[in-house]
């Protein structure tokens, strides 16, 4: 059963059948309506936010792979790279794409892969500024191994 017929069927209970029981109903039934609407539009909200949110670290991950994998971009490698990004860069707003594209390219005077983790925060949480600086990400660096003398 419905939230809502359980309230409107507790309201008749209460007040009858007359009219004000009616426009009680009517007005309930909307608020409620209004309520569900706007919960559903939040979860739709976060759910894209998470997308992005997601789509993005992808393309950062796959595009650090190499580096700390100590291993050369392989064709093949560079296939799986351009594979992931199609995929995701179809989720991102604007904004970010305009942030990723100078980063990817390896463009002089680019930001951070940490500062691009900053800015996508500002970007899918709407902060007017960041919260977070880029030197406060934790980095776990690879290690490399050392060759016995």
């Amino acid at each position: 059963m419905d939230y809502s017929n359980v309230v409107s069927a507790i309201i008749g209970a209460f007040f009858g059948s007359g009219a004000g029981g009616i426009l009680l109903k009517i007005y309930l039934d909307h608020r409620l309506t209004i309520e569900r609407d706007e919960f559903a539009e939040k979860r739709l909200f976060l759910q894209k936010q998470r997308e992005a949110s997601s789509a993005v670290v992808e393309i950062l991950g796959e595009w650090v792979r190499s580096n700390y994998a100590g291993t050369p971009l392989t064709n093949e490698r560079r296939w799986q790279l351009q594979t992931v990004y199609w995929k995701n860069i179809l989720l991102l707003d604007k904004r970010l794409i305009d942030l990723l594209f100078p980063l990817l390219a390896n463009a002089p005077g680019t930001i951070t892969t940490n500062e691009m983790i900053v800015q996508t925060r500002k970007v899918l949480l709407g902060l007017p500024e960041p919260d977070i600086k880029a030197a406060d990400l934790n980095n776990w660096l690879p290690v490399r191994e050392r060759i016995a003398e």
